[in-house]
C-alpha cells in the first residue's frame, strides 16, 4: 500500500490564489493524499468554498495571524500521513510533483544511503501572466550538514516533501523567527544528521507578485535575517571555527539581503534598495564579497525584468559556462 502524504496549504488573505493552489493538489497523479488548509487569521470565504466544493478537505483557522511557521506547525499537528508536503497559497504544483518525489524517496531508500528527512524539486518562476522568468534548481543533496557547509543553505518555495518523523524530531518550524524559516528547518535537519535528495525537475510554479509580504518588506526582513544568523552563529562556530563561522554568517546575511536589494532595484524602489545595501555593509565586514553579490544579483534581476527572455536565457547559458 502506498504511504499517505499529508498536504498542508497555508493561506493568508488570498482566497483566489488559495483556490488555484488547492486545485493543483487535486490534480496530482499520486494518491492517497490528505489535504489540510490552514488559514492564518483571515476570514476570506475560503472555508465556505471548501465546504461546498471539496468537503473532504480539512480546514483549520487561526483566530489571529500567527505567521507562516505557526501555520505550518498547525498543519503538521493535524496531519496523519507518513510524509508531509507544504504548499504556499500563491504557488501551484505540476501534476506529477508528489509522485516523482515519492518515487525518488523509494529508490533512495532501497540503496540505504543515509536517513533521508526531505526530498525537494526544482521550481519555475513565472510572471503573473504565466510567462517563464527563470528556473530554480535544487542545490543541497546528500548529508545536509556537509552540503550546507559546502554550498550554503538552498531552499525552493513549496517544493518540500518531509518525512513526518523528521519534522517531529526537530520540533517543527521555529515560530519565534519572522524570516528564513525554510533555511532554519534545513539547519535543524542538518544538526540531526539528516540527508536530502533532489528531483531536478521544475515541478512547482511560483508567480511574480507586487504584494507586500515578509520576503519583500524591507525592514522586518532585515531584522528577521539578523535574528536567524544570531540563532545559528554558535553552530557556524562549531562547524567552521569562530573566525570562519562569523564570515559564513555575514556572507549568508549579505546573500539574502542582496536578493532583497535586487528585487527593490528591479522594481524601481531605489530608496528601500539603498537602505538594504546600507544594512549589508553595516552588518558584514566582507566588503569585497558584499559588493560582488549585490552587483551580480541586482544586474541579473534588472536584466531578467527588462530584457527579452531569449537574451536572458543566453546570458544564463554564458554564466553556466564560465
Amino acid at each position: 500500500m502506498k504511504p499517505v502524504v499529508s498536504v498542508v496549504i497555508t493561506t493568508y488573505n488570498r482566497p483566489n490564489k488559495c483556490k488555484r493552489a488547492i486545485e493543483s493538489v487535486l490534480s496530482q497523479t499520486y494518491s492517497p493524499l490528505e489535504i489540510i488548509v490552514v488559514e492564518d487569521g483571515t476570514e476570506t470565504g475560503i472555508y465556505e468554498w471548501i465546504r461546498t466544493e471539496h468537503p473532504y478537505i480539512q480546514y483549520i483557522r487561526h483566530d489571529s495571524n500567527r505567521g507562516l511557521a505557526a501555520a505550518r506547525n498547525t498543519g503538521l499537528e493535524q496531519s496523519e500521513g507518513e510524509y508531509v508536503a507544504y504548499l504556499d497559497d500563491d504557488d501551484v504544483w505540476k501534476p506529477a510533483r508528489i509522485e516523482k518525489q515519492i518515487d525518488a524517496l523509494e529508490s533512495h531508500q532501497s540503496r540505504e544511503q543515509g536517513e533521508v528527512g526531505v526530498v525537494y524539486c526544482g521550481t519555475e518562476r513565472r510572471t503573473s501572466d504565466g510567462d517563464l522568468i527563470s528556473i530554480g534548481h535544487p542545490e543541497n543533496s546528500g548529508n545536509l550538514r556537509e552540503s550546507i557547509k559546502s554550498v550554503g543553505a538552498s531552499t525552493l518555495s513549496s517544493s518540500f516533501l518531509f518525512t513526518r518523523k523528521c519534522l517531529i524530531e526537530v520540533d517543527g518550524f521555529d515560530q519565534t523567527l519572522p524570516s528564513s524559516i525554510d533555511h532554519d528547518i534545513w539547519m535543524s535537519l542538518a544538526i540531526h544528521n539528516y540527508h536530502t535528495i533532489t528531483v531536478d525537475e521544475p515541478l512547482v510554479i511560483t508567480y511574480e507578485s507586487n504584494e507586500k509580504d515578509m520576503m519583500t518588506n524591507t525592514y522586518p526582513r532585515i531584522s528577521g535575517v539578523r535574528q536567524y544568523v544570531k540563532k545559528w552563529t554558535p553552530t557556524y562556530h562549531d562547524w567552521f571555527g569562530v573566525e570562519q563561522g562569523n564570515i559564513h554568517g555575514e556572507r549568508y546575511f549579505a546573500r539574502v539581503i542582496a536578493r532583497l536589494v535586487s528585487e527593490k532595484a528591479a522594481n524601481g524602489d531605489l530608496i528601500e534598495a539603498w537602505h538594504a545595501i546600507r544594512a549589508i555593509y553595516d552588518y558584514s565586514s566582507q566588503y569585497q564579497y558584499n559588493t560582488y553579490i549585490i552587483t551580480t544579483r541586482t544586474t541579473r534581476a534588472i536584466a531578467t525584468k527588462n530584457l527579452p527572455e531569449p537574451i536572458v536565457g543566453a546570458l544564463r547559458s554564458l554564466k553556466n559556462l564560465v
